[in-house]
């Protein structure tokens, strides 16, 4: 596969809910970061990275969960597939993926298209490039890997911001939606093909909904979400949370926007789909 660029597709044809084959689970890496982890293949979103850029304002792995990483073992043993959203420091890390490339074998990665360069300016080499799902910006895409179904669409970061690629996965049967860091209205969802697409867990960072009913209406008409996973918690309480009454105020606002909601904050934390 020669740096492949991903073919667009019309659209989604006929989706509908997945019909699980086996136990999922998803677990929380770091800050927006998961794996998801299949009976007989895994990937991670957002999750490989080892090199802090924002002075600890957002969550790492720690060593001990990047070491598993790189070395294929405990819950990354069937890791075969990792998934950037977008270039930003706290979502992907172009060092910690060179080194992850040269360490495994059977692993393939896909990242947008403006995040080529910075692998680039780390050395990558023309056979890593060929382990490389490029997605454009723009079109819906679509591949599978090793039994995992990937579907790809343009989520809008907002202006002045990088690419964005938002993930539909499906492992076992059991679908995952990835937005990224999420600023994009209702028009611009339906736009990208992003209409009332069914998933079983929709993984949303918190902020995204959090006292805002035209947002909470775009999700609600932008998927069909059998739960909402609230993620991308900084590790420290933050000054703006005062006005909301600090963090436990933040994380009540996050519960009442959604129903049942899925709050991810601790490394290694899972839950199983089934």
């Amino acid at each position: 596969m020669k740096n492949k660029t991903l073919t667009s597709v019309a659209g989604l044809m006929a989706l509908a809910f997945s019909v699980p084959t086996a136990a999922v689970d998803l677990c929380h890496v770091a800050n927006a970061g998961f794996l998801i982890k299949g009976e007989t293949a895994s990937v991670i979103i957002d999750g490989l990275m080892q090199e802090d850029h924002y002075d600890g304002r957002f969550a790492l792995p720690s060593d001990t969960m990047v070491g598993a990483m790189m070395n294929q073992t405990g819950d990354f043993d069937n890791l075969r597939l990792v998934l950037s959203t977008h270039r930003h420091g706290d979502h992907f890390d172009p060092k910690a993926t060179i080194r992850h490339l040269r360490q495994t074998a059977n692993v393939k990665y896909a990242i947008p298209a403006d995040a080529l360069p910075t692998l680039e300016a780390n050395t990558l080499t023309e056979p890593e490039k060929d382990r490389l799902f490029v997605i454009e910006d723009g079109p819906q895409s679509s591949f599978t890997h090793a039994g995992i179904e990937v579907q790809t669409f343009d989520v809008d970061h907002g202006p002045n911001q990088p690419q964005n690629v938002g993930y539909r996965v499906t492992v076992d049967g059991v679908s995952f939606f990835h937005t990224g860091d999420i600023s994009a209205t209702r028009e611009q969802l339906a736009t990208a093909g992003v209409t009332a697409v069914p998933v079983d867990a929709l993984i949303l960072p918190f902020w995204y909904g959090m006292g805002d009913p035209l947002q909470l209406q775009t999700i609600k008409e932008s998927w069909q979400a059998g739960r909402i996973v609230s993620t991308h918690f900084t590790p420290d309480p933050q000054p703006w949370m005062e006005r909301f009454g600090g963090i436990n105020g933040v994380l009540k606002m996050v519960e009442d926007a959604h129903q049942n909601p899925l709050i991810s904050t601790d490394e290694g934390e899972c839950t199983t789909f089934d």
